[in-house]
């Protein structure tokens, strides 16, 4: 943001109204709508003289918090010498409260409140206190923000202002929100740092006359009227995120193509060692390392609360992607010329990737897939001129109202996580195309089939909230009475097994941290730091996602570590909670590797030969002279055992450091690709795959009846030839998922305590039509027993 003092956290207000407010452009600007009489008043005219006084004031206050002794919090002074005579200023008539509130039998000791606008609430703590935490040797059995937030949240009061004199925020209801949501003014920093425009917008926003006169009459507010002018803006913006999204991959796809120092990039595609679909891959993890940078830098949270101020300085004024944003307002550093606005921001990824580089600012890695030195690929020794570099910042920073034709800019630390899945729906619409042409390579798209042969689609929030309250809802009830309800919340397991962008995922790791976080801090309405610490820990043991689609799976990763993200922190590992696979083409458990080939697997399908009957009369006389037996079944449940263990150590490493998140990477490469894990995984590929392959005599060598399979599963036959490697090729190809494979631990445990989702469906000949014949025959055979029908 452009305003260094302020921060938005939540869906409370938007950047774009913020500038709109600031240059007076929405209602309740003018003098009178402050309370002023007299045609010669004008509202700037004023704010410069509060700015004067609230100055002086500032300076009295400075040296009253120096003379306080280190045992105190300096509460009489932060409310007499500085907050009742600065909201003295602002407007209000600031009342001390002579006794605590009390509802439903619980008491809220709210300092003070507005008289003159039906006893709005005001709540004042000393400077030594945390608006976060609450005290621990005395003082409310809360922190300041979450006493006031419970409060405004049981009763009529829309709003309610917090402060602890170096900060104060505006806080709204968050019943009535989907998550919580407040403006902060870092007063400290506003009047050190002389930062009169914050000053003057915060005087324009929490001024009393903005304020409901009445409890009950928030609706009517212009607070509120700008909270609604920020939502309805961001669903604008929202809706304009996706075509921004997709001009600049293409943008910058061919900006890289046609730079004349990317030969070698040109050459590795002609030769046909990169191909669309992996250069495409690097076009998104570039762009969502964008996007990932926008928002945790718009949120505050690259560096910790109490880092050096001049480090934090040096990144947003040397490094940050939001100092490239600034650049792209200036039309005339958009030069194709130059390459040096790509060169810095490769500087910034830096940053990130190793302790090496970003140590001296005190920029702890991230680690993982998303800024690994390898996510890029290619692009990483590619060069990208000026004009493409700050023409695709422009797209992602600047959006045109197509009503208005008004540009707007979008505030990234409003944006909910979970609404990038409109990028993601978009780009279901496309298939990445290279068009070469001599020594020319074009990257294009074409309308492809992905989201309608995968049913994909973005699952809204009117949606998800109801989903997660009648399937999550009752378990966490009952963990809650658990002796034990942190570890108990903790032992939760849930699944979404079409995840898409991570949407549900998202609002079930955000209902269980609530619950984690009020245990914790003994609070009904945790800090934001609290929240955000219980969400990584839910992320990290509670949440599992599968989807068919590989860029659904990195947005859903992406989503999450967002919403995970604290500062000096590397980002969870994801690759064994996020998966790519069709989940509903495998084996769940383990027990069925011993139900063989199924017969049902050799029925003649359109374009098969006569040797679908031939291999179905053989394997049907095989079934019952194939028995595995105990020993096998013994020697099975031995390597299954042993993968679970390996699982369950894996787990418990640390992902504290980012060397952590290394070790933890190259361990899990080890257990997936280790000897057991990678035998049962082929002969559940076996099974499987038998339904896929064309019963046509090319492919005869390639398919496997009951007994010969058989023998690979009790190890008298190898399954070493060309059969089993063509099974695996099929089950690469179609994505097989083996559940009890890839989620060990839960299925140790007796499978996931929920399943969530919103999946696609598509039945009968639809389904036949969309996905083949032969994946319609195997969920006849796989889910009929169960009910299921086609």
């Amino acid at each position: 943001m452009k305003y260094p003092s302020i921060r938005i956290e939540g869906a409370i207000l938007s950047a774009d109204i913020l500038d709109k407010i600031e240059q007076g452009e929405l209602l309740g600007q003018k003098p009178k709508d402050f309370g002023y009489d007299g045609s010669n008043v004008r509202v700037k005219d004023e704010i410069v003289k509060a700015w004067a006084d609230a100055q002086d004031m500032w300076r009295i206050y400075k040296r009253k918090m120096n003379d306080v002794s280190e045992q105190k919090a300096g509460t009489t002074e932060t409310r007499n010498f500085w907050m009742v005579p600065l909201l003295g200023i602002l407007g209000y008539d600031v009342e001390l409260y002579r006794r605590a509130q009390e509802i439903h039998g619980k008491t809220y000791a709210i300092s003070h409140k507005g008289s003159n606008i039906d006893n709005f609430p005001i709540h004042i703590m000393g400077f030594r206190d945390s608006l976060d935490k609450k005290r621990i040797d005395s003082g409310p059995r809360m922190s300041p923000h979450a006493l006031v937030q419970e409060y405004i949240n049981l009763n009529e009061h829309l709003y309610a202002l917090v402060s602890n004199g170096l900060t104060i925020r505006l806080l709204r209801d968050s019943s009535r929100l989907i998550k919580l949501s407040f403006l902060e003014f870092d007063l400290e920093q506003m009047f050190e740092e002389e930062h009169f425009a914050d000053f003057a917008l915060m005087f324009r926003l929490i001024h009393c006359s903005r304020m409901p006169i009445k409890q009950t009459e928030g609706p009517e507010s212009l607070i509120e009227g700008y909270h609604q002018d920020s939502l309805d803006s961001g669903s604008r913006i929202r809706d304009g995120l996706s075509n921004a999204v997709e001009q600049s991959i293409k943008l910058f796809a061919n900006g890289f193509l046609s730079h004349p120092d990317n030969e070698q990039l040109r050459q590795a595609i002609i030769d046909g060692d990169l191909s669309a679909d992996e250069f495409y891959q690097y076009q998104l993890r570039f762009i969502y390392r964008l996007l990932f940078l926008m928002v945790i830098e718009e949120r505050d949270l690259i560096f910790p609360k109490d880092a050096p101020r001049k480090k934090k300085d040096i990144y947003y004024n040397y490094y940050s992607v939001s100092r490239i944003r600034k650049l792209s307002e200036k039309r005339y550093l958009a030069d194709k010329k130059y390459s040096d606005v790509w060169m810095s921001l490769k500087n910034t990824f830096k940053l990130f990737q190793k302790e090496y580089y970003g140590g001296k600012l005190d920029i702890k890695p991230l680690a993982g897939d998303l800024f690994g030195s390898n996510a890029i690929g290619m692009l990483n020794q590619c060069e990208l001129d000026n004009k493409v570099m700050l023409e695709c910042l422009t797209n992602l920073s600047v959006f045109t109202n197509p009503d208005t034709q008004q540009k707007m800019r979008v505030n990234y630390a409003s944006l909910n996580v979970e609404e990038f899945g409109s990028v993601y729906e978009g780009l279901l619409e496309y298939d990445p195309v290279l068009d070469i042409n001599g020594s020319k390579v074009e990257f294009r798209f074409m309308a492809g089939d992905e989201r309608s042969t995968s049913g994909s689609h973005y699952t809204p929030d009117e949606l998800v909230q109801p989903l997660i309250k009648h399937s999550l809802e009752y378990i966490i009830e009952d963990k809650l009475k658990e002796s034990e309800p942190e570890k108990a919340l903790l032992s939760i397991t849930v699944c979404d097994v079409a995840c898409g962008s991570g949407h549900i995922l998202l609002s079930a790791s955000r209902r269980i941290a609530t619950e984690l976080s009020k245990i914790r801090t003994g609070e009904d309405q945790p800090s934001p730091s609290a929240f955000r610490e219980a969400v990584r820990d839910v992320i990290r043991h509670c949440i599992y996602g599968v989807d068919k689609n590989p860029l659904a799976v990195e947005l859903a990763k992406v989503a999450l570590w967002l919403e995970a993200h604290n500062p000096g922190e590397p980002l969870n590992f994801l690759d064994h909670k996020i998966k790519c696979g069709d989940a509903i083409v495998g084996l769940a458990h383990m027990e069925e590797l011993e139900d063989g080939i199924a017969t049902e697997a050799f029925k003649k399908l359109p374009g098969d030969d006569d040797i679908a009957r031939t291999l179905a009369k053989r394997n049907k006389l095989e079934k019952p002279r194939t028995q595995v037996g105990l020993e096998y079944g013994k020697q099975t449940a031995q390597k299954i055992e042993a993968i679970t263990a390996a699982y369950a150590d894996f787990s418990k490493m640390p992902e504290t450091k980012p060397e952590e998140i290394e070790a933890k990477q190259k361990a899990y490469q080890r257990l997936s690709g280790g000897s057991n894990w990678r035998k049962l995984k082929t002969l559940a590929d076996i099974q499987t795959a038998q339904f896929f392959i064309p019963k046509t005599v090319e492919h005869r060598d390639h398919l496997i009846t009951d007994g010969t399979y058989k023998d690979m599963l009790k190890g008298i036959n190898s399954m070493q030839g060309r059969d089993a490697a063509y099974s695996i090729i099929v089950s690469n190809k179609k994505k097989f998922f083996h559940w009890f494979l890839e989620f060990p631990e839960v299925f140790a445990n007796g499978g996931f305590t929920c399943i969530l989702g919103n999946p696609p469906f598509l039945g009968g000949q639809r389904l036949s039509g969309t996905f083949g014949h032969d994946y319609l025959e195997w969920l006849k055979y796989q889910y009929a027993p169960i009910g299921a029908s086609d």
